[in-house]
């Protein structure tokens, strides 16, 4: 168990995935959900080796921009089927287009944009995800049509073992 900011390893990673293999078997589910740290280093290579999609969730900063791409390249390397959300996209509208643009001329699918709202905070400091603490908001409404969207996606590919 870690709490958050709290060192991670690949090999750490690993065990958490196998660990999770033998659960889905028990209780007969052909889908884990990891929820992989950002970079590109030995944890996040440990969380994408082996699945098939991968969620790439950025922000509208020339960071982030830049982070994206490595994550992007990533991805490619192992195979992994890509899609991108833009988290409090309206902070910079001019980055959040030329994220989306940069997808659009890469085959990259923008399945959401999550909006800027001061309500996950709150939810955070109330130690509950939003989902629950404002499942109403802007933001929850976002994230619910993600999981929609990312659903579908991840049956096709695993109906059609594309990836």
């Amino acid at each position: 168990m870690l709490s958050p900011g709290e060192a991670n390893s690949g090999k750490l990673v690993t065990l958490v995935r196998q660990n999770a293999k033998v659960l889905a078997e028990k209780e007969k589910t052909n889908l884990i959900i990891i929820d992989g740290p950002p970079g590109i280093g030995c944890p996040v290579i440990a969380s994408v080796t082996s699945v098939n999609v991968g969620l790439v969730v950025t922000e509208p900063t020339m960071s982030g921009f830049h982070d994206l791409k490595r994550a992007l390249r990533l991805l490619a390397h192992f195979g992994v089927l890509p899609f991108v959300c833009v988290n409090m996209y309206d902070i910079n509208m001019d980055n959040a287009k030329k994220i989306e643009r940069f997808c659009k001329e890469n085959g990259i699918e923008v399945i959401g944009k999550i909006p800027f709202n001061t309500i996950v905070t709150e939810a955070m400091v109330n130690g509950k995800p939003i989902m629950e603490y404002s499942p109403r908001s802007d933001v929850a409404k976002e994230i619910e049509g993600i999981w929609e969207k990312l659903s579908v996606l991840i049956l096709g590919s695993l109906l059609h073992e594309t990836y």
